[in-house]
């Protein structure tokens, strides 16, 4: 197939061309799949066999085109895989081939995969999937950082990992518009009093602004950018991570943050449900994931350098923060936590307002000096 020199919306028609190359023998079907926030994206069947094709549109997808990207995206998804994969082999989905003028990505079709977030909310206990997370976030915070990674290689790829059009994406929709009263804000009318009070929240505010400059300003590592429970996908053994376009070079706590509040989230909806045994089974995620972090941060760089244990518990004071921050916002903002969207009414409220109350604690309370701390505060509960 020749490289198309013009950029074109595929179709369930036009992306069977694109995809053929791809498939085992000609291509049979394409159907549009998934509801993500930015892209389009489609399953494309040969004879045998599936592939996809992830295409970025020119515009915030759940937004509308009332607010235009460029297209810039696919190219830093395509690269930030590559990288993630040699620091992490066989952790991001394989990429088949990237398309720069089309902006699209042929990736393997994880058929037997479910994404966490669904695994979570159908109450399904997989063995592992944290464990390999944690793993996978200790490979990337420590191989792109300057702790491991020598200084002029460093210098390189962050040339092309800048602040880019999805960093101010979130820096929109995660610091700032639930804080004001931002049109893309969405929230069940049962803490409308709630949402108000965060706008009149001046200690608040003041922290969702220092949280908002260390994001735009400290580039630690090469961080996944959006590590919730919806971009990790699962089956029995194989934990894989997908959707790599907010790729930059920012803080190292954000990704654990952002992985760590999905869980709490996750926790306060099956507490809502009155789903007591499986909160427990998330508590168990939660420190299966931090403790891998850990290990494998040990693991990767010799613990008796002095400067490892500060280290670790500026990390875990970071990731309080920003979890916080996606606690907020997941109730608030434009693109919520299914796990709580889907709740009976009564439960949504109670959930929503846990979370934000949740979320605060986090933000405005003492630096943490345990991960217990982090998690009692995350879903509402004292240290025991």
């Amino acid at each position: 197939m020749a490289k198309n020199e013009h950029y074109i919306p595929f179709d369930a028609e036009s992306v069977l061309g694109f995809a053929a190359p791809y498939l085992q023998g000609v291509p049979v079907s394409a159907v549009e799949i998934g509801d993500g926030n930015l892209n389009v994206v489609f399953r494309v069947h040969g004879e045998s066999g599936s592939v996809i094709v992830k295409q970025a549109l020119p515009y915030l997808r759940v937004a509308g085109e009332s607010w235009p990207l460029t297209r810039h995206r696919a190219r830093i998804e395509a690269e930030a895989i590559e990288i993630h994969n040699k620091l992490a082999p066989g952790r991001p989905a394989q990429l088949l081939h990237f398309d720069d003028a089309l902006s699209a990505l042929v990736l393997e079709d994880l058929t037997e995969h479910l994404t966490w977030r669904e695994a979570l909310i159908a109450g399904q206990e997989i063995a592992d999937v944290a464990e390999s997370v944690g793993r996978y976030s200790a490979a990337i915070i420590l191989g792109t950082s300057d702790v491991i990674l020598p200084s002029r290689q460093r210098r390189t790829l962050k040339r092309s990992f800048v602040y880019s059009e999805l960093c101010l994406v979130t820096e929109d929709l995660v610091f700032t518009a639930p804080y004001i009263d931002a049109e893309s804000n969405r929230y069940v009318e049962g803490i409308a009093d709630r949402v108000t009070e965060l706008r009149r929240d001046r200690p608040l505010r003041a922290a969702a602004a220092e949280l908002r400059f260390s994001f735009k300003t400290r580039d630690e590592a090469l961080i996944h950018g959006d590590l919730h429970t919806g971009s990790v996908m699962i089956k029995p053994g194989d934990t894989r991570i997908i959707d790599f376009e907010f790729a930059f070079f920012g803080p190292s706590g954000f990704d654990p943050g952002v992985l760590l509040a999905n869980l709490a989230l996750s926790r306060l909806a099956h507490r809502s449900s009155g789903n007591a045994a499986f909160c427990r089974f998330l508590d168990t995620c939660a420190l299966a994931y931090w403790n891998a972090l850990v290990d494998e941060m040990r693991r990767r760089w010799d613990p008796s350098e002095p400067w490892y244990h500060r280290f670790l518990a500026h990390l875990l004071t970071d990731a309080a923060r920003f979890a916080g921050m996606e606690m907020i916002r997941r109730v608030v903002g434009l693109a919520h936590a299914k796990d709580i969207d889907i709740l009976p009414i009564d439960a949504r409220v109670e959930a929503s307002t846990h979370a934000i109350d949740c979320g605060r604690a986090l933000i405005l309370g003492s630096p943490v000096h345990h991960f217990d701390d982090l998690w009692h505060r995350a879903i509402g509960e004292e240290t025991r």
